[in-house]
């Protein structure tokens, strides 16, 4: 296996057999349960919560209240994104509400018992009396001078302007045309197959954690941060994961009150979500309301474009919930030549669970707004699609291309990658597609988006360290240690092949990652990073390896005159060679190298997307016919994992894009609590993609490799409703908000045709 091969996952066999561990396969003597008791509402004073009869019944170990000392000596979650250039006020995270609660699921007690039956039972019997206050949920309303207050400083969390304001003014006084259109981003979760767990298991001053997480370490240092540990009192362990998207980035205040629980009795405690927990309590992402402005000269070359908008924070700042709005608008540049970017971003507190990071994290909202625009701008205009896209487009000779609000594109052929995209979509011979359709009575779209993300760094300012270690010993053969989690990626199965690679090692090969007792250091898997961070790290680690075994090679093979190379010491001009395996058993030595290193900066993978699909005037239904993608992410690892990654986050976009909406009442009251009010994508909603390549490498790192993993979503969101407004063009239709279910498109169908009925 080297790269660039295809090769399934090494796991697959024994998950497919039910062998994996998940957080509910572990197993603990004496176990106890821990349930949440949440607010059902979303603003208000707690006034009491008895619990002497709870505590009283059959097999309760601890109720824990905002009051009690345990919980009010716990700390808030440490924040770890800020955006640039503003001052929040931040109100952070905390495990239990104390005295207000700020919105519908926020924990307000925990209940440990002997059973799950038991700890329901006694939550039953608890009296909790809470005023109710007026909640808003609405960004833009929050601003209002008259809104419902959630702190005492006011809502707003932050305002961030990007660009040069006068510049930006300039552009559209000299624009022969201005085109602006309000664009709304809808609010989505991840819905894991494998909703949140924990099993806490307290021995002595340690507690392990076995959870599923993306980014144990991360886990680690937060929880100890909130209940002021030291970070080897915790040892956070993280095997299958089954689903995480981002949303598993960090430690959620069940963590911390499951710890505390576990510390406090000496005993295993378990806790598990159950699905109405998941809506109320995982971290959101996504939605944003923005004005947008693009100005053009007479010849239809961008000018400027403008961005003004408001996005929900919820009640209180996570960890990284500044993050999907804010960090990246500096991709608003797409892969455009437009000289002038502005953009101001307001951050608002609301009675919702906190923002985080899904898969994406800000690249699908800043593709959907530059395409979206550049579509209306087309409709508007007259022009073809894909020539005021052609006519705009960064050139390959371009390269490296800065974009005005500090990204600097290091490589990529966007005119290729769009070229080949509308050969293999047979974008020129849909004209035929379409009027066979409407001899059945049906609308036909296709979409399209071009594409391009920051991958490995949230921000022009550089690329996140990751952990990558080489252990050689004569018993265990290779162990490759790792700090970027496994979600079911197949880290396993490139990490062997990174060794492979790097080490041309042909023999044993142990992986060790998930464990920040096993793994020293880490950092995570997000943000697209992991092949080339951890590559990088990998390769740093290989190097030192390689430098370390060298001189007692060179001793053995008696000369200093030693290359190495496929897994072997050589000596030059001759056919003696060592191998590492055979130095290792030689010496009954084991060798040991590591690095924490950066890559020289993040990559920016981009590509093109097309959706095709028809829809029922009727009813308003609408089918996804075909799908096509283009990508560019440098040098390929393995190309069937890279297509599982693509498929997959292509499936998640179209999701945001045609089904799925997290809905709040006016009051805070969550209505789409359950898998019966947030539609997902099934098998039979989706065609087969049809994928192809326009690589260029990059030497951000040192694979060339781009990010893969997000890549999906952030083209699907735009070429989806790209789709649908292609299809209802014909009929007047100008908007139609996201997810365009089929009830919204119905709607618009009506609204246009009775907009064309002439009145008496």
């Amino acid at each position: 296996m080297t790269l660039g091969t295809a090769q399934i996952r090494d796991e697959d066999a024994r998950l497919l057999r039910g062998l994996g561990q998940y957080v509910g396969d572990r197993l603990a003597d004496s176990v106890l349960w821990m349930h949440v008791v949440r607010s059902d509402l979303a603003a208000g004073t707690i006034r009491s919560i008895a619990v002497d009869g709870a505590r009283r019944m059959p097999g309760v170990r601890l109720i824990l209240t905002g009051r009690d000392a345990a919980v009010r000596e716990m700390g808030d979650f440490p924040i770890r994104y800020l955006p640039s250039g503003t001052t929040p006020v931040l109100h952070p995270v905390q495990p239990m509400a104390r005295d207000r609660v700020r919105y519908v699921g926020e924990p307000i007690a925990v209940i440990v018992a002997d059973t799950k039956a038991q700890a329901l039972d006694a939550a039953e019997s608890l009296l909790v009396e809470i005023t109710e206050e007026v909640a808003v949920t609405d960004a833009e309303a929050a601003d209002h001078p008259d809104a419902p207050r959630l702190w005492p400083e006011g809502n707003r969390v932050f305002t961030q302007e990007l660009g040069d304001p006068l510049a930006y003014a300039e552009a559209l006084e000299q624009a022969a045309h201005v085109i602006s259109a309000r664009i709304d981003i809808s609010n989505v979760t991840a819905v894991t197959m494998e909703p949140r767990g924990a099993l806490a298991l307290t021995e002595g001053g340690q507690t392990t954690l076995f959870t599923g997480t993306q980014a144990p370490h991360r886990v680690r240092d937060e929880v100890t941060s909130v209940l002021d540990l030291p970070k080897d009192a915790l040892r956070v362990v993280s095997k299958q994961v089954g689903g995480s998207f981002g949303m598993r980035n960090g430690a959620y205040p069940e963590d911390v009150l499951l710890i505390a629980a576990s510390r406090l009795l000496k005993r295993p405690v378990r806790w598990s979500a159950e699905r109405l927990d998941s809506f109320a309590s995982d971290a959101m992402s996504r939605p944003q309301s923005v004005d947008v402005t693009l100005a053009l000269d007479a010849d239809h070359r961008f000018l400027a474009l403008g961005l003004d908008g408001y996005a929900p924070v919820g009640a209180y700042v996570g960890p990284m919930s500044l993050h999907p709005m804010t960090s990246s608008l500096p991709a608003l540049a797409g892969v455009y030549r437009t000289p002038v970017l502005h953009t101001v971003m307001r951050g608002m507190y609301v009675n919702t669970m906190h923002m985080a990071p899904y898969r994406g994290s800000g690249r699908p909202e800043a593709v959907f707004v530059v395409e979206r625009i550049i579509d209306i701008a087309a409709h508007r205009l007259g022009v073809d699609r894909v020539a005021l896209r052609q006519k705009n487009m960064i050139a390959p000779d371009q390269m490296p291309f800065a974009t005005p609000l500090g990204f600097i594109y290091d490589s990529g052929d966007f005119p290729k990658a769009l070229e080949v995209g509308l050969k293999t979509a047979q974008w020129h011979g849909f004209s035929a597609l379409r009027k066979a359709s409407a001899e059945r009575g049906f609308l036909r779209g296709l979409g399209l988006a071009c594409s391009i993300e920051s991958a490995g760094t949230g921000t022009p300012d550089g690329a996140m360290p990751e952990f990558g270690a080489f252990a050689l010993s004569p018993a265990r053969g290779l162990t490759v240690s790792v700090g970027s989690g496994d979600c079911g990626q197949g880290h396993a199965t490139v990490f062997r092949q990174m060794a492979q690679h790097l080490l041309g090692w042909t023999g044993e090969i142990t992986i060790e990652f998930g464990d920040t007792e096993r793994v020293a250091k880490g950092v995570g898997t997000f943000g697209s990073r992991t092949m080339g961070a951890a590559g990088q790290a990998l390769s740093d680690a290989a190097s030192k390896l390689i430098a370390l075994t060298l001189p007692e090679a060179a001793a053995r093979l008696g000369t200093d005159q030693v290359s190495f190379a496929d897994g072997a010491f050589r000596v030059v001009g001759s056919n003696r060679f060592l191998t590492l395996e055979d130095l290792t058993k030689g010496t009954g030595q084991t060798y040991r190298a590591e690095a924490f290193t950066s890559a020289k900066s993040g990559t920016f993978p981009n590509g093109v997307h097309l959706a095709e699909v028809e829809i029922d005037p009727e009813t308003g239904a609408l089918e996804v016919l075909r799908y096509t993608v283009v990508d560019d992410v440098g040098h390929a690892v393995n190309p069937l994992l890279l297509a599982g990654q693509i498929h997959g986050g292509v499936a998640q976009g179209l999701g945001q894009a045609f089904l799925e909406r997290i809905v709040y009442a006016p009051d805070g009251a969550l209505l789409s609590g359950s898998l019966m009010d947030y539609a997902i994508p099934r098998a039979g909603d989706l065609p087969m993609f049809a994928m192809d390549h326009s690589p260029t490498l990059t030497q951000a790192n040192a694979l060339g490799v781009k990010g893969a993993g997000e890549s999906g979503t952030v083209g699907a969101l735009a070429a989806g409703i790209s789709a649908v407004h292609d299809a209802l063009s014909p009929l007047g239709v100008e908007d139609v908000a996201m997810p365009a279910t089929p009830h919204r498109i119905w709607q618009a169908i009506q609204t246009a045709s009775a907009s064309k009925v002439p009145q008496k």
